[in-house]
């Protein structure tokens, strides 16, 4: 598995095999309701659901949305640029959606006009007077927009 969102009572997830998988929950039982192949030739590595819609943002920065019932796939002329896109989130009250990825930033794209409307990183040298971030891991990056510890 690659990636895995739960919203508005339906849970999907996807990997390596190019297909998204569809469930509908109910009272914290879901059911399986079918799967749908992407159709792209790069992995998913982050997902979000909002109104019958799934965002999907790709190895490749590249950012696709599919249709929860399958009939609608586009892949949007936007992407999270320079990077991997690793974590996506819509924000309804705001009709927008972030990304964030392994090039410590975030976008924030307007859902209605497909354009990035505000810009930041999560760390840079020059954000604290040259000083560098430390951390015990090799490498640290903005790899997600959960509510949850990853």
């Amino acid at each position: 598995m690659t990636a895995v969102a739960c919203s508005q009572g339906t849970l999907v997830s996807t990997g390596k095999d190019d297909m998204i998988s569809i469930f509908q929950g109910k009272g914290g039982e879901y059911q399986y309701v079918r799967q749908i192949p992407l159709g792209v030739n790069y992995f998913a590595s982050a997902m979000d659901v909002l109104d019958g819609k799934i965002l999907v943002g790709h190895d490749n920065g590249k950012i696709q949305v599919v249709n929860v019932d399958g009939t609608g796939k586009e892949l949007l002329n936007v992407s999270h640029h320079d990077g991997e896109s690793w974590g996506l989130h819509v924000i309804e009250e705001h009709g927008t959606f972030l990304t964030c990825g392994d090039d410590n930033t975030i976008f924030e794209y307007s859902i209605k006009d497909k354009k990035c409307i505000k810009e930041g990183r999560i760390w840079s040298p020059e954000m604290y007077n040259g000083k560098l971030y430390e951390t015990n891991k090799i490498r640290s990056t903005a790899s997600t927009l959960s509510n949850f510890p990853t």
